[in-house]
């Protein structure tokens, strides 16, 4: 590794740890650094070291983790986000420890106050709320602030502090424990997956309020001013959409829609995030104003397939807005819980909710259902574990959750079959389908970066602004050493290959912290090769040049990747000593990859279906990729020695886990 300066850099060299049922203490950054970069890797480090087997999610011992990285709060490009970990509620049937990430300016907050992080665990005799500011702490009761949703939360806590404070909170859902309850920070940004407002819920923990007035040191700032300025104007909008977005005027007029970053040094106009400032409320009354992101503008349905429902405009955004008042996680409840439900109907199995009949036209039946779920009323109660747990728990439809969720609890995304909004085709779902198969959540929450390269940039999705297949080849070839990586008539050959490759790039950018749809930058339509570069950078390496000059660290490119690689494995080696993880474990994805695809890719012109053999032979390939027991799936004493884990293997080894 790098070797450590004596002045930390990038970091602030403090992390916050506050137990709800003892005392507040502050911990020195330097333990971590520079081995486990930050964000995912400081909280992987800690799972190992401070949750033992037996923990559960509701457990007072369980801690949960918000992390931010050494590129939080600079003006590196894109950068900002907060990586939230814990055990995880949502997690099934293994409730094992994950992530999730958020944007907004939360995390930045937390640095300009002078943590790296901050570690919660216990569990408060009432409820209450953190109050940071800068480097005093305190927990303050919230009897007052209990039972109400997120925005106003939000508003009575900027009242009382001010309203440059930043604020993550749950909603009605964290506080009945719903395993779907996400964490919230202004409008939408939320920690979304994993069921972590559960977790702040289970702790009798409200909120986290934070104001900082401090600042972050780098090492060379001209040298980090340049490379921050050359990679912006490269990466001026995401991976995947090569077309510049617009807004649409009659939107702007109407509802004033206007631009909206999610993270707080973005700058690109991204087609997936809207502010709207002037909405009128269908069911209520007066204006909702308020962001649209990722797939919250499915609420209002498009009329076709999976999601042949249509609310309009308005409808839709209001009960947008209310899942995200009351707390409800949006991925699982319209990529999952929704299409299983409406599979559940067709069927004749359910035609109302508590007397309630399920129509998803009608707004009041969507805002009666969030409710439901919300406070854990009636069937809500079932509903409020997600689509998943809900069809077990009412021993309904299990069949139709089964082509929905692809794994670990989570509905599909990026995977070809469950997910009917990703356009992705055979081969390139393989990839996805080794990701999901490897990780303890949906995978692509900082993995689109392959999709985003053979999809994103394909004539299929952008057949005028895009690259062609030969080019988008060549970049293959670049990038993962073999044209096979991304030829659409390749087949199983070359998979593993980005696998693994885009695990550590997942790992790297929730570790620093940096956006998604943003890195890594691979392909270019400014470059004669198509591959993409900024004075003299190579995309890929774009997060390592950013990281060398706000740390002052003296880190190859290669022992920059090592990291990501030792913190994939560490993260393993929970998973298999704490929920003994194995093969076995992994191979419980390929059932739901074995149905036929959604789409067609054109060069082969029907849809296709996962071959188990061969992809149990694709598992084989990526296990030796990563110098992993192929019969166990599980870390070898040669692997872990290599990566400076020779303690992990020895505790492994003593549980009989070593393969």
């Amino acid at each position: 590794m790098g070797e450590k300066s004596e002045e930390l850099y990038g970091w602030t060299g403090k992390i916050l740890r506050v137990d709800l049922g003892g005392e507040i203490v502050e911990e020195e950054t330097a333990k971590y650094t520079p081995d486990f970069i930050g964000g995912r890797g400081f909280a992987a480090k800690i799972a190992w070291d401070e949750i033992p087997p037996g923990v559960t999610p509701f457990d007072p011992r369980n801690p949960l983790m918000f992390f931010t990285g050494p590129l939080t709060g600079t003006m590196a490009p894109f950068s900002g986000r907060t990586t939230v970990s814990s055990l995880s509620p949502q997690a099934h049937p293994h409730e094992w420890f994950t992530r999730a990430g958020m944007g907004g300016h939360w995390g930045p907050e937390l640095k300009y106050a002078g943590y790296d992080g901050l570690v919660v665990t216990g569990k408060a005799e009432r409820p209450v709320y953190l109050w940071i500011h800068d480097e005093k702490v305190a927990v303050r009761e919230a009897n007052d602030l209990w039972g109400l949703g997120t925005y106003e939360t939000q508003q009575r806590l900027m009242a009382r502090h001010g309203k440059d404070v930043k604020i993550v909170t749950i909603g009605q859902a964290g506080e009945n424990l719903s395993r779907i309850a996400v964490i919230n920070t202004e409008t939408e940004a939320a920690a979304g997956q994993g069921g972590f407002g559960a977790v702040m819920g289970s702790k009798n923990l409200k909120a986290i309020a934070v104001r900082g007035t401090g600042g972050v040191r780098v090492a060379r700032p001209e040298e980090f001013l340049e490379r921050c300025t050359l990679i912006t104007e490269e990466a001026r909008y995401p991976n995947c959409w090569p077309r510049q977005p617009k807004l649409n005027p009659q939107m702007v007029a109407k509802y004033g829609q206007r631009f909206w970053a999610c993270t707080q040094q973005c700058t690109a106009r991204c087609r997936l995030s809207r502010y709207y400032t002037k909405v009128p409320s269908v069911v209520g009354e007066g204006v909702h104003s308020g962001q649209l992101h990722c797939v919250s503008p499915l609420f209002r349905g498009i009329k076709e397939g999976f999601y042949n429902w249509d609310l309009g405009f308005e409808a839709g955004f209001e009960v947008s807005r209310f899942a995200n008042d009351y707390g409800l996680n949006h991925w699982d409840i319209l990529l999952g819980l929704i299409p299983w439900l409406m599979a559940c109907k067709e069927a004749g199995l359910l035609e109302h909710l508590d007397g309630l009949p399920i129509d998803l036209d009608d707004p009041h039946f969507w805002l009666a259902l969030l409710k439901k779920m919300a406070y854990r009323e009636g069937i809500g109660d079932a509903l409020a574990g997600g689509g998943r747990r809900a069809a077990a728990l009412l021993g309904l439809g299990e069949e139709f959750s089964d082509p929905v969720y692809a794994a670990w609890g989570y509905a599909g995304h990026w995977d070809g079959h469950g997910d009917h909004v990703n356009h992705i085709i055979f081969p390139f779902w393989l990839v996805t389908g080794l990701q999901w198969a490897m990780d303890s959540r949906d995978p692509l929450s900082s993995g689109h970066g392959y999709t985003a390269l053979v999809m994103g940039w394909s004539p299929i999705r952008v057949p005028e602004d895009g690259l062609t297949w030969e080019e988008i080849m060549a970049v293959g070839e670049k990038v993962y050493g073999t044209t096979q990586a991304t030829d659409p008539r390749s087949g199983y050959e070359a998979k593993a290959i980005p696998a693994v490759w885009h695990g550590h790039r997942s790992v790297l950018k929730d570790s620093l912290t940096v956006d998604d749809t943003i890195f890594p930058r691979t392909a270019s339509k400014t470059t004669a090769d198509h591959v993409a570069r900024a004075g003299g950078m190579e995309g890929p390496t774009f997060e390592y040049h950013l990281f060398t000059s706000a740390t002052g660290l003296e880190m190859s490119l290669e022992e920059f990747d090592w990291a990501a690689e030792r913190i994939f494995n560490l993260e393993r080696a929970v998973l298999v000593r704490n929920h003994g993880r194995s093969r076995e474990t992994d191979e419980t994805v390929i059932s739901y990859l074995e149905r036929e695809e959604n789409w067609v890719n054109p060069f082969l012109g029907e849809r296709q279906s996962l071959d188990r053999q061969k992809f149990l032979r694709l598992m084989d390939e990526y296990y030796e990729l990563r110098g992993w027991d192929r019969g166990s799936g599980r870390p070898t004493r040669d692997k872990l020695d290599a990566l400076d884990l020779g303690e992990v293997a020895d505790e492994l080894g003593e549980h009989g886990l070593l393969p």
